[in-house]
């Protein structure tokens, strides 16, 4: 099972608006009840200004700019409470205009030795193809994107094999990165995206463990 070499996993939440960085704050989260006193007092605050706020409250970390607002953790047991921070967020900016919202998976796997990270990629893109060509190739990166969706909803669903942007226990690591990506301009977006946050998440595990059986057969 891909998912015993599962050493992290990053949920990041992008929404694309029309935003006021100014507004979303540590200080505003608690005033509202959002996040604790304490959390806010605790922050680490990057910068708060008109066109970007940026800060950590230590289980998630949040960046807002006019167009784009991104929430994400790298702690499993916050999944739901960052799901539920960016619902009550929403709740209270409900006159924020917002156009989209994706969901991306970012599963970091250790593959823990060479002969398993060579055959990981090979089997995803055969490497004898580029034989004549090239001297004892490699894969470095895989994009395939879904222009139309299987479950016939707007958007794109995209997946990304490359290597890991995090140090992992050994130097054979690879990073599953799966964008869940919907466009619902003329609907309640986040009643949306809380209708879609456990179907994003079992396509999530269907996608990366798909990957690990075609790696392995």
């Amino acid at each position: 099972m891909l998912n015993d070499y599962l050493e992290a996993y990053t949920l990041s939440v992008v929404l694309i608006g029309d935003f006021n960085p100014a507004i979303v704050q540590p200080f505003w989260l608690a005033n509202r009840k959002l996040i604790r006193e304490q959390e806010a007092q605790n922050a680490k605050i990057d910068i708060v200004h008109n066109e970007i706020s940026k800060f950590s409250i230590g289980w998630a970390s949040i960046e807002v700019t006019r167009d784009r607002f991104e929430i994400k953790t790298s702690q499993a047991p916050y999944f739901e409470p960052l799901r539920d921070l960016v619902v009550e967020i929403f709740k209270i900016l409900k006159e924020t205009p917002l156009k989209s919202f994706g969901l991306n998976h970012l599963k970091y796997f250790d593959l823990r030795d060479k002969e398993h990270h060579y055959n990981f990629g090979d089997k995803l893109a055969p490497l004898n193809n580029w034989n004549q060509n090239l001297n004892d190739p490699r894969l470095f990166n895989l994009e395939i994107v879904e222009i139309q969706r299987k479950d016939g909803k707007k958007g794109q669903y995209r997946i990304r094999v490359q290597p890991p942007d995090i140090q992992l226990s050994t130097n054979f690591g690879v990073l599953i990165n799966i964008n869940d990506h919907l466009d619902l301009e003329t609907e309640n977006i986040i009643t949306k995206f809380s209708e879609n946050w456990d179907l994003s998440f079992k396509r999530a595990e269907d996608v990366s463990e798909s990957i690990w059986q075609k790696v392995n057969s």
